[in-house]
């Protein structure tokens, strides 16, 4: 696992693509090194197998243009707080040394995808820990941001993806047992998925006055340089 800017985190093998996949391809293009984190392999998804799902990871990733996904084989729907998954995510922080780190918004209508936020969070504290994992070298990222899905929740900041909205879209559509036809049903295969996405992407958008947005929140007061820099104002 090589040093990068960035890591995603997401509980599922899909969800770092939809909540964060248009910053992971505009930081990938900005020539930062990202790497994404899967906690569970989704084997309680309905449609799709663990091998599968794994090959669609791949695709996603290439396409993103990542430096490295890792998969940490947390059980799908039993992600738990305990010494064992805290020392997983731990040690990714720690051999990874990101920057920034990016995880899903804490209250959310997937209960794993809450647990994913609580057990990124917990980690990110514990990796500054000497005498937690001491064999390994602490490392705290200065930033960690959460990503917005389902909830109206009030952004920090977002970010503009409008130039790299359809590459997230095949990033997303890379997995394609989850969005694809399948013998069953679901909330994501039945073809209101992607007007849904282009709906709240376009909505953050919409608020910064470009086509697509992704939303952020951050927990502590953002620190800004140059403010004339962050809106974009042309000197003359």
């Amino acid at each position: 696992m090589e040093q990068v800017d960035v890591v995603a985190f997401g509980a599922h093998p899909d969800d770092v693509e939809i909540g964060c996949g248009g910053l992971l391809l505009k930081s990938v293009a900005a020539g930062y090194k990202v790497g994404i984190v899967d906690l569970t392999q989704g084997e309680m998804a309905s449609t799709g197998t663990v091998e599968i799902r794994r090959e669609e990871s791949l695709k996603a990733a290439a396409i993103l243009g990542v430096s490295f996904r890792v998969n940490l084989q947390l059980p799908d729907r039993g992600i738990r707080i305990n010494e064992e998954s805290l020392a997983k995510v731990v040690r990714v922080i720690r051999e990874a040394r990101p920057r920034l780190i990016l995880a899903p918004y804490w209250e959310d209508r997937h209960p794993d995808h809450v647990a994913c936020s609580q057990l990124v969070t917990e980690a990110h504290f514990s990796s500054r820990l000497y005498k937690f994992l001491p064999e390994l070298k602490p490392h705290q990222p200065a930033l960690i941001y959460y990503f917005l899905n389902h909830y109206q929740v009030q952004a920090s900041f977002i970010v503009d993806i409008s130039p790299y909205f359809e590459k997230k879209v095949e990033a997303i559509f890379a997995h394609y047992s989850q969005f694809g036809p399948a013998p069953r049903e679901t909330s994501l295969n039945t073809g209101g998925f992607l007007h849904r996405l282009r709906s709240w992407n376009g909505a953050f958008g919409a608020l910064i006055g470009c086509d697509y947005g992704e939303g952020y929140y951050a927990k502590e007061a953002l620190a800004i340089p140059d403010p004339v820099a962050l809106f974009g104002v042309q000197r003359r």
